[in-house]
């Protein structure tokens, strides 16, 4: 990893701290701007990979694979950008689910770099757990304390943007 990357990492995490404090700030508004920024993250991210593809990976070997998740993500990102309009419940389960499945691929990669011996499994596998904690207490909390939502998915993201 280089410097830049490495400052970049730190700027993601910052910015990530400063949204996860924005929500715990106003938790009724928490879902709906989460799903903006997911969905404007998701189809940017799209967008460079598909970019990547065309530039690059249409040449390598797997590059098709590259496309598929590219257009995948671009249309989990479109999907999440017109749900802003309908209840903030649905909003908080789609963001629930894709947290919980993140947290669950966090888990394997971990158990995958224990495999290969690698250093940082430990702590893959931890923020894997955490991810997936986050999601049930939201779940279960969300008939009990509908704000909680916000609160723990701020949490969550202070967490993330720590590691």
């Amino acid at each position: 990893m280089n410097s830049r990357q490495r400052i970049s990492g730190v700027i993601i995490g910052f910015l990530t701290i400063l949204m996860g404090l924005v929500f715990f700030l106003i938790p009724e508004e928490a879902p709906i701007l989460a799903a903006l920024i997911l969905s404007i993250s998701l189809i940017i991210y799209g967008g460079r990979m598909l970019v990547f593809y065309f530039r690059m990976a249409r040449h390598m070997v797997s590059g098709r694979m590259l496309l598929y998740i590219s257009v995948v993500l671009l249309d989990l990102g479109v999907f999440l950008l017109s749900l802003t309009d309908v209840k903030p419940l649905y909003i908080a389960v789609y963001l629930l689910i894709i947290y919980a499945f993140s947290g669950a691929i966090d888990i394997m990669r971990g158990f995958e770099a224990k495999k290969l011996k690698a250093s940082s499994w430990k702590l893959r596998v931890i923020s894997g757990f955490v991810s997936i904690t986050v999601a049930i207490l939201c779940v279960a909390l969300s008939r009990v304390f509908p704000d909680g939502i916000g609160y723990l998915y701020g949490a969550g993201l202070i967490y993330s943007g720590i590691v």
